[in-house]
């Protein structure tokens, strides 16, 4: 089992080995993840999703949080007026599918990897996590490109837009709420209380050592 793991760990090294050298150079951060969408062509209608639903505060507060972001082909690709229906109540719809692709806490790739075959807490309810042949998919969704390195967490970039939560999963991995509470503002005190509710999120999962012991136990 062990063996087989490092192996698909190794794997998926491989399919990202184009990003190693610029993740490697992220070493130390400078911009936060909304700063890094930003700047980020490819993530502008993101960007235009998160600063219409009141996010962009929570974001680019300490977290530390864990982003899948969705390219703007992901966007491109759901069915005909989604974005457009989502647009027009974004502090409804659009927020409860934002909050699918945010989990509190900095998870990895090698985290994500070890938690395959299960359930992970985002803000907005259980995700899947698989692995198809050496390719993460997280909430139907592809990881194109992993472990971008941010100064409050981490960023993975997905290939589709993750619509709604997993039904059921044989393990679950729980999130925390780390970062949440440190935002300031009667505002931003209202988007985080709309962003929590309803939400259970017990405990803090950050490092792949311990995402890796839960997958063990099962």
């Amino acid at each position: 089992m062990r063996k087989a793991m490092i192996a698909t760990i190794a794997a998926f090294g491989v399919i990202f080995g184009g990003f190693g050298a610029a993740a490697g150079a992220q070493t130390a951060p400078t911009q936060n993840i909304v700063e890094i969408a930003q700047a980020n062509p490819d993530f502008s209608t993101l960007v235009s999703a998160v600063s219409a639903a009141g996010l962009v505060d929570t974001l680019s507060g300490p977290g530390p949080f864990t982003v899948f972001a969705p390219t703007n082909a992901a966007f491109a690709a759901l069915p005909a007026g989604t974005l457009d229906s989502l647009l027009k109540d974004p502090k409804g719809a659009l927020t409860d599918i934002l909050k699918l692709h945010v989990m509190s806490g900095a998870v990895d790739s090698k985290a994500a990897i070890a938690a395959a075959g299960g359930t992970v807490d985002t803000l907005g309810g259980k995700v899947s996590v698989e692995l198809k042949g050496d390719k993460l998919v997280v909430g139907g969704a592809t990881v194109v490109t992993a472990d971008i390195k941010a100064t409050n967490g981490v960023i993975h970039v997905i290939d589709a837009v993750i619509t709604k939560p997993a039904s059921s999963g044989p393990t679950e991995v729980h999130s925390g709420n780390a970062g949440l509470a440190t935002t300031s503002g009667s505002t931003s005190s209202g988007l985080l209380l709309a962003l929590v509710g309803g939400v259970a999120l017990v405990g803090v999962t950050t490092s792949s050592m311990t995402l890796a012991r839960a997958r063990r136990q099962r």
